[in-house]
């Protein structure tokens, strides 16, 4: 290849997969230079942006109760889309086993089986355990921003695109950061909260109070927790004995005792103490993790939860440095007009070379080294620094 061909690089178009099932499907799925295609994938990048988001919403009780309904079918709404494009994707693909089992068909597939599985009645799916785990896979939906993202850079790359390589990094990262937030935001909630129906309460002694649930997906160990249905308590109750296999946790009773209004032979409702009540709750947490802020006031304290919250940290330390990255190649193109600095190659001796030697040198212009060791004659001193006789 010649000096010139290296200098002007021919930008070769990105790679497309070997085409199956319709052309305009094909096209509106894999080819990222179609109108098509543009136009479909930033529809499915807000429709997953609303599902992460409804998502989070759903988890705050309140906005559960006043708008559960509409969370519903926004939700089944979202699964409808998803599903044909997961179809479209089973369609249109040569090697349709290899795309089932890969890991973005595997994410494509989780993106719409949690919501399928919980509207089956199926028994073995009523666990609260399981539901909750069912809940979380939805939130892996935020992935395929990573996917859109990775086809943005690679279609840049082939195209030898330049067009605002800033909003390109902006853009990138932004996703990055919202997949994370959300991503660990609802893990962290899903392991620190918990709550269940309680079946009935009996007074066991003057000073515990044992309720029976079948609820208990949660260690209980040392937690705190507050009963609904019951009257008002005034304060959280402490867990002194947690027997999931029973399915039963005994609770200190406070010095005022069951209050009088309270009725414990019938169903009631009980939660975990905690501040990450909800996924927004979480989100708060999540952003301080990542900046590294560490303000303290909510902090996760099951072993679960320590992990979510490491890998959290680590993510943050990733996405700080990317973010300094795109700053720096930012002020980089702002004073000198480039993102790069220059690599200069170090010129020719005979050009750095005098023309004539000086005898009052007592050093080398070019290297440095004594006078001693160096020929009166310019084209001898050329060829010893050329050669590294010099150093």
């Amino acid at each position: 290849m010649s000096p010139q061909s290296n200098k002007n690089p021919v930008s070769t178009p990105a790679p497309i997969p070997e085409r199956a099932g319709p052309e305009f499907l094909f096209r509106a799925l894999h080819v990222p230079e179609a109108r098509t295609y543009q136009v479909l994938h930033n529809f499915l990048n807000i429709v997953i942006f609303a599902s992460a988001i409804i998502g989070a919403l759903e988890t705050v009780e309140s906005l559960k109760h006043a708008y559960g309904e509409l969370f519903k079918i926004l939700e089944w709404t979202f699964v409808a889309i998803f599903s044909l494009e997961y179809i479209a994707n089973i369609i249109t693909a040569k090697h349709k086993t290899k795309y089932l089992f890969s890991f973005w068909g595997m994410i494509d597939f989780l993106a719409i089986a949690p919501s399928f599985l919980m509207a089956a009645n199926i028994t073995a799916l009523k666990s609260a355990r399981v539901l909750r785990v069912l809940r979380v896979l939805r939130v892996l939906r935020v992935l395929k921003l990573a996917k859109e993202a990775m086809v943005k850079m690679q279609s840049a790359s082939h195209a030898g695109a330049k067009k605002s390589p800033l909003a390109m990094n902006l853009t990138i990262y932004f996703l990055a950061l919202f997949s994370v937030v959300i991503i660990s935001s609802s893990l962290v909630y899903q392991c620190e909260f918990a709550e269940g129906a309680t079946e009935r309460i009996e007074k066991i002694s003057p000073k515990v109070l044992r309720v029976h649930s079948h609820d208990m997906h949660h260690n209980l160990a040392d937690a705190k927790v507050v009963l609904y249905g019951y009257g008002d308590f005034g304060t959280t109750l402490d867990v002194k004995d947690w027997n999931p296999h029973s399915h039963y946790f005994d609770l200190a009773l406070p010095e005022s005792g069951i209050p009088e209004d309270a009725d414990v032979s019938k169903p009631g409702h009980w939660a975990k103490d905690t501040l990450f009540t909800s996924v927004p709750q979480a989100m708060w947490w999540a952003m301080v993790t990542l900046t590294t802020v560490g303000y303290g006031d909510m902090y996760p304290v099951t072993v679960l939860g320590r992990i979510v919250a490491a890998v959290t940290m680590l993510c943050g330390l990733a996405l700080f440095g990317m973010l300094m990255n795109i700053i720096g190649k930012a002020m980089m193109a702002a004073l000198f007009g480039t993102e790069e600095l220059e690599k200069t190659q170090p010129s020719a001796p005979s050009e750095s070379l005098p023309g004539e030697w000086n005898p009052a040198w007592l050093h080398c212009p070019t290297c440095g080294v004594a006078h001693s060791r160096i020929s009166t004659s310019p084209q001898a001193t050329q060829n010893a620094c050329a050669s590294g006789e010099m150093r």
